[in-house]
């Protein structure tokens, strides 16, 4: 592709993005503006996909939606920051632990040294004297290589406790980049690692494994009538009753936006799709409450898709059986479980 194509494919990317902000109701801010480019020429499914769940109930996207949308796609994730932090700060410890290491090798030295030079001198002739001022000096040199060993002790321990918290720090930075922030559930990246060693170990051990695909009905019509805080309530509800509903090695995460997945290893579809039957009857039982307010603001539905893993199969071809599971139970009228023809 020639210069002048680039130039043309770049501005027809650049129109449709800016288009869609306005039809968006979006300011026409960098991120927003980087986060629909990319949607538009395709060079990440996954954002692509993200973008197209907003379309479900007939809605658009919200600027916190966008917001976490960007930050998932174009920044340095919480680990990776982590990671490049804790190993500057290790390269540095590690550096002062070698500095620490060659004083000791050049004192040691130099401590032989001058032992090797009070023997030569006993092997002379000397007098009471000059015995005594030779033992005060060995005492001496041996008292100061003593102190130094102390304190080079003292130093190495503190550069350990300094490793010690930076792998505690790096532990932490860990779990909170694979946990939702909002829900406290498993994250689109754990869900990710997860998804794969379940199939990994599918394959290996010859059992079953399903995945369910749950998303909220009407979610974005709840959330425009009664306000973010009450929908952001709903998705901390709804992760609660996946976590209540799961056991053992299951994993609930929040897959993005106000759709939720549960991986099921050792678990067949039949199975799976009394666990998800199980999740949707749980949370359409649950009142949403202000509390404080004491404002009831009803209740709400979830359509689950579920798919049974097919060894062999790629883990995005999974995961588009469960999501077309989950579309049927959608146009089937919703507030259902709907399972994979195919499996």
């Amino acid at each position: 592709m020639g210069n002048s194509d680039d130039f043309e494919r770049a501005t027809t990317l650049a129109g449709h993005a800016m288009d869609r902000l306005q039809a968006e109701g979006l300011a026409p801010i960098p991120e927003n503006f980087t986060l629909f480019y990319a949607y538009y020429g395709g060079q990440f499914p996954d954002l692509t996909r993200a973008v197209d769940i907003a379309r479900r109930d007939g809605g658009g996207l919200s600027q916190a939606h966008c917001d976490e949308l960007f930050k998932r796609f174009f920044t340095l994730d919480a680990e990776a920051q982590a990671i490049r932090e804790a190993s500057e700060r290790a390269r540095m410890a590690l550096g002062k632990i070698l500095e620490m290491l060659n004083s000791v090798g050049t004192e040691t030295n130099r401590y032989g040294t001058a032992l090797a030079g009070f023997q030569g001198e006993l092997e002379q002739p000397m007098s009471l004297e000059d015995l005594r001022a030779m033992v005060a000096a060995i005492a001496a040199e041996t008292t100061a290589i003593v102190e130094r060993q102390t304190r080079l002790q003292t130093q190495l321990l503190d550069s350990s406790q300094q490793l010690a918290e930076m792998r505690v720090s790096l532990d932490s930075a860990r779990r909170e980049a694979m946990t939702d922030g909002l829900t406290g559930i498993a994250n689109r990246k754990a869900f990710d690692l997860a998804l794969s060693e379940a199939a990994r170990e599918a394959v290996a051990d010859g059992q079953p494994m399903a995945l369910l695909m749950v998303d909220i009905d009407h979610f974005k019509a709840f959330n425009d009538t009664h306000g973010h805080l009450v929908g952001d309530h709903v998705l901390r509800l709804v992760a609660k009753v996946l976590t209540e509903c799961i056991k053992g090695r299951d994993t609930a995460a929040r897959f993005g936006g106000e759709e939720f997945a549960i991986i099921l290893p050792r678990t067949g579809l039949r199975n799976a799709l009394t666990v998800a039957e199980q999740v949707r009857v749980s949370v359409g039982t649950r009142q949403i409450i202000n509390r404080a307010r004491n404002v009831s603001y009803g209740t709400v539905t979830l359509s689950v898709g579920v798919a049974e893993y097919q060894p062999g199969e790629t883990l995005t071809d999974l995961i588009r059986r469960a999501d077309a599971a989950l579309y049927a139970a959608k146009r089937g009228g919703r507030n259902r479980v709907s399972g994979d023809v195919q499996t």
